[in-house]
């Protein structure tokens, strides 16, 4: 997996201490329990398993202790942070420095995953996907390191996944023929018939053909590129298309040979399971066979500085769903700042970026943003700290190239302007809140938070645990902060005024990018072939025979460990709630340990909107608490919210009813937190939402609109499966349909036909309409995640709170009475299909089924159906023998069945491998085992199991409805279903006479595979163009 969020850090995606959020711990299915712990027995400087305890360290704002290991022999390190979190993790990490864009680490994170020596199974990664219950099970190439982490409650799992990780690293079988299947081959069009023409097949080859179809990856990419020029850095290490044919077999093996040696590695474990049988059995097994080996070649040196600044020119794929090609361009900013082993000047250049980037009140959006010259910020924009030399970007989308000299102009402006003035008070304290906050809230996976948050630094340098102090960096800031007046504009000059080392990247849309590339691909394969004579072109056919025969191989899983029955907890856990009724105010009490916090989320029934009104739901939450109150203009209002929560959230809610199809509950949710000294703020800010009564910033609605709409589209091609399988759901589905209607591609329809009138006033009336409609108390209920220690004070101030709020003269809404039935339109006589047209090289597809609401008998087995043709049909025939990046189906609680694939090559031949699915189980069911059956159970109760922070616990039964003896009910069902089962839910909802129960949707460029004329029974829209 090439991950772009491991591989940039954004300002609006990953942030280094807000990782570093506490987790939840759930309950264990097999849990060691805490006397159970050796980490009171390991000392600094003593021997444990050929490894020297080097530091063991307390770092108190996360409870946990630190411990850094060297191993004697190999000098390979080992990081464990014991904490007592249930949901331990394990990595095997290595510092990988490709020096071209082959695709090496990525191509060989793929395939060491193929088999290995102790387990020669045919992709035993993704069969133990199905023999475990992980909560995190991946693995990840970055720019300089590739990283093999999984999660898991239950120390069996984690010692069966600990010996499948260990032996597929450092002794796996790298056979020929899973490099072509990953990495890339030259196959016939019809591996069958050797007079089809040769073509280049892969999986990595056609996830990196979806990676760079997303214009922000391609500036994304080039930034680093460019402005890293001289070694790892300089090349692109997931590969580049048009150089990972490149790729030898022999490259792969070698670069094996050089990186994956224990001398390169660093072992990171993280939870409460003991780690000395981990020493015992990493050394014993692996590290004790090797010599050490100097990794000297995989040191990344810093980055020569330049003398002078750089500007550059790139050019990128046409957006047929986005703006005008005269606004089809964009601009970065980009500086090359601090050595990432320096803790501390990392955290202030990071801590300055978010002064300086984000929000209303900081610098860059006040010059930027609000003079509405743009689309809005790249999502380059921010402090990367993954390379070894960190990076700041801003940068602006949506521009003109006219434009670019004077954006230019204004971010040297806006930096004078800082080092002159400084930052605002208020503004430095609503910073400084967040990381405060931050340090407070806890998430559902900390230990892979950790991971990812200290990997960077760790691949270049042994001391890291400074990383983790964030107490100590807060508390040195605020010091230079006081001592020294100009300290921020000192380090603001120093980086962003006299740093030379400066590149500004502009890219523009070509409307023959796409050709291009075509071009080139067919240029590639043309010189691939050219001197083949009849004997190659055969040896090719051949080759594509035998892979075809090792993917319809029946491997060998029983060599694999796996879990029982017994492992699965047969009860969910309990959660300390209470209901009651307050000011008329129905709210829903879950006592959690909340370290301080209070959760707020409420639902406000939208019923009372119009159907035009429903549509500008979505905007309404962009915006609606951006404009400012009655009290604060939206300068203020930002500055006090930041001061005091983490933020105030809208959603759009469509709750999927339990007992009936098409039936949903529409709702707007809202949601913030805050610590327990701030929360009567809190209350104080919500109640001035609830309270808006005019909007009168006519060009500022202006702003928010535009570019709300500008990044409707981005992001598409990443996430193409998604809103296909969002489409295709709404064919079938009402309540999916509404769900579309919100936020799939008939949303961005609208919002761009919307945006066409230029009708703000209008708009913003409307929207002031809503507001009107929807702040009524008495449309509202509510759920308070709260420590029980502090429950009266804090439900006193709560009670205050919506006493206060406004309430309409009609009557209290009743439960029974919020939900209503969608509509959808079916053809009688055939399936209705979509394609929607879209310019890239890669498709994404899907076809949904409608079959039962959750609470029917069939829905647990069609759960277990979805993962056992997801793992047993689905992933060989779409990955393994079409190359498609991933493929699968799932159930959700709407009862539509999906299936999907994802940068898949293939369009039309996808949906009739999804039609076929019915066929292959019938021809299947007598070689279906038990031990199938069971393993899918596994992988859909990895899902059902996950762990549950405190500001989320109880909130399946507050917004999906699922209340514990519901959730216990269909824990049951699963539990129980068997085979005949199985049969029944296929031939009743994947059999033909469902067929017209069924909808189907490609989202791809239009080429020969998409002709749908020859398509039976199948009535095809073909969206062009969807503004």
């Amino acid at each position: 997996m090439w991950p772009n969020t491991i591989r940039r850090a954004s300002f609006t995606t990953i942030n280094f201490y807000k990782k570093l959020s506490r987790s939840a711990s759930n309950i264990a299915k097999v849990r060691t329990p805490l006397e159970c712990s050796d980490i009171q027995s390991i000392k600094k400087g003593e021997k444990y398993h050929g490894f020297l305890t080097k530091r063991v360290e307390s770092i108190p704002e996360f409870k946990i202790t630190a411990v850094l290991l060297e191993h004697d022999k190999t000098k390979a390190q080992i990081m464990h942070l014991y904490r007592d979190d249930t949901n331990n993790v394990f990595s095997i990490n290595f510092r990988t420095t490709p020096q071209n864009s082959t695709g090496l680490p990525h191509i060989l994170e793929h395939t060491v995953l193929c088999g290995s020596e102790l387990y020669p199974v045919r992709d035993p990664f993704f069969k133990m996907l199905n023999r475990s219950l992980a909560t995190f099970m991946n693995a990840l190439t970055g720019s300089d390191y590739t990283l093999y982490p999984f999660s898991t409650q239950n120390y069996s799992d984690y010692t069966n996944l600990q010996k499948v990780y260990l032996d597929a690293v450092f002794r796996p079988q790298l056979k020929e023929l899973d490099f072509m299947q990953e990495g890339w081959r030259l196959e016939n069009i019809d591996p069958n018939d050797i007079k089809t023409d040769i073509v280049i097949k892969g999986v990595v080859y056609n996830e990196m053909k979806g990676v760079f179809a997303e214009n922000d990856n391609i500036l994304g990419q080039k930034l680093q590129n460019l402005i890293l020029p001289n070694h790892t850095y300089g090349v692109v290490s997931g590969g580049d298309p048009k150089e990972i044919p490149d790729l030898t077999w022999n490259d792969l093996k070698n670069f094996h040979k050089q990186h994956y040696h224990p001398s390169n590695c660093r072992i990171y474990s993280y939870g409460n399971f003991p780690l000395l049988p981990s020493l015992e059995y990493i050394d014993k097994e692996y590290l004790s066979k090797y010599a050490f080996s100097p990794p000297t070649h995989t040191i990344v040196p810093n980055q020569t500085r330049w003398e002078s600044p750089k500007r550059e020119h790139i050019k990128c794929r046409f957006d047929s769903l986005g703006e005008s090609i005269d606004k089809q361009n964009a601009i970065s900013i980009s500086l090359l700042c601090c050595d990432i082993t320096d803790a501390y000047e990392t955290f202030v250049v990071q801590f300055l970026t978010e002064l300086l980037i984000k929000g209303p009140n900081s610098p860059f959006y006040k010059s930027f943003i609000e003079p509405n010259i743009s689309g809005g910020f790249t999502s380059s924009t921010g402090f990367d700290n993954q390379p070894r030399d960190s990076i700041f970007t801003v940068g602006l989308q949506g521009v003109k190239k006219e434009d670019f000299d004077k954006i230019i102009s204004i971010f040297d402006t806006t930096i004078d302007d800082c080092i002159d003035k400084g930052f605002e008070q208020q503004h430095i304290d609503s910073v400084l809140h967040r990381y405060e906050i931050s340090l407070k809230h806890e998430n559902n996976n900390f230990g892979l938070g950790m991971l990812f948050a200290v990997t960077s630094a760790w691949n270049h340098t042994e001391d890291v645990l400074g990383h983790f102090e964030a107490n100590k960096l807060i508390e040195k800031l605020k010091n230079d902060i006081k001592n020294k007046p100009k300290y921020l504009q000192d380090v603001v000059k120093k980086y962003f005024k006299d740093n030379k080392h400066k590149l500004i990247l502009t890219m523009s849309a070509d409307k023959d990018y796409d050709k291009l590339l075509i071009k080139e691909e067919k240029n590639i394969i043309k010189n691939k072939i050219k001197n083949l004579t009849d004997k190659d072109k055969r040896e090719i056919y051949e080759k594509g025979l035998e892979l075809q025969k090792q993917q319809k191989e029946l491997s060998r899983i029983e060599l694999l460990p796996t879990l029982t029955i017994d492992d699965i907890s047969s009860d969910i856990e309990k959660i300390d709630k209470v209901k009651v009724t307050l000011n008329n105010v129905s709210t829903q009490i879950n006592r959690v340990n909340s370290n301080g916090i209070v959760y707020f989320k409420a639902i406000l029934n939208t019923n009372d909107l119009s159907p035009e009104q429903q549509m500008l739901l979505p905007l309404f939450c962009y915006t609606i608490h951006k404009l400012g109150t009655e009290k604060l203009n939206f300068r203020e209002f930002d500055n006090l919210v930041n001061r005091k929560t983490a933020g105030l959230n809208f959603n759009a809610h469509v709750g999927e009813s339990l007992f009936h199809l098409h039936t949903y509950e529409p709702g707007l949710v809202i949601s913030s937190y805050a610590l327990e000294k701030n929360v009567e703020s809190m209350w104080d800010i919500w109640n001035q939402i609830f309270n808006i009564g005019t909007l009168k910033d006519v060009q500022r609605f202006r702003m928010l609109v535009q570019l709300y709409v500008a990044n409707l589209t981005n992001g598409i091609a990443d996430a193409g499966h998604v809103y296909a399988m969002q489409s295709a759901s709404g064919l079938v589905s009402g309540s999916a349909y509404q769900v579309e209607l919100l936020s799939g591609l008939h949303h961005v329809s609208y919002m761009k036909r919307l945006m066409h009138t230029s009708n703000f006033k209008a708009m913003l009336d409307e929207i002031l309409n809503m507001a009107k409609i929807l702040f009524d108390k008495k449309k509202m209920r509510v759920a308070l995640n709260l420590s029980p220690e502090n429950q009266s004070n804090i439900l006193h101030t709560y009670e205050n709170f919506i006493n206060k709020l406004p309430e309409a003269a009609c009557q209290q809404i009743q439960s029974d009475s919020t939900y209503v039935t969608g509509k959808v339109w079916s053809p009688t006589e055939a399936v209705n299909c979509q394609h929607h047209v879209l310019n890239v090289p890669v498709n994404y597809c899907s076809k949904a089924v409608l079959t039962v609401p959750y609470t029917h008998q069939d829905f647990a087995k069609l759960r277990i159906l979805s993962r056992l043709l997801s793992s047993k049909y689905l992933h060989p025939e779409l990955r393994e023998k079409q190359g498609a990046y991933g493929g699968g189906a799932r159930l959700l609680q709407d009862g539509v069945f999906s299936f999907y694939s994802y940068r898949d090559p293939q369009s039309l031949a996808t949906l009739d491998v999804f039609d076929n699915a019915y066929d292959w189980f019938r021809s299947q069911i007598d070689k279906i085992t038990g031990q199938d059956i069971f393993e899918a159970k596994l992988g859909i109760f990895q899902s059902v199991d996950a762990p549950v922070p405190p500001c989320n616990k109880g909130c399946d039964e507050f917004l999906k409805g699922i209340t514990p003896d519901i959730k216990q009910r269909h824990r049951a069902e699963l539990m129980s279903v068997d085979k005949t089962g199985l049969e029944e839910v296929a031939e009743k909802y994947l059999g033909p006479e469902n067929v017209l129960r069924t909808g189907k949707v490609v989202i791809g460029s239009k080429n020969d595979k998409m002709n749908v004329s020859k398509r039976q029974d199948e009535m095809w829209t073909i969206v062009e163009n969807i503004v």
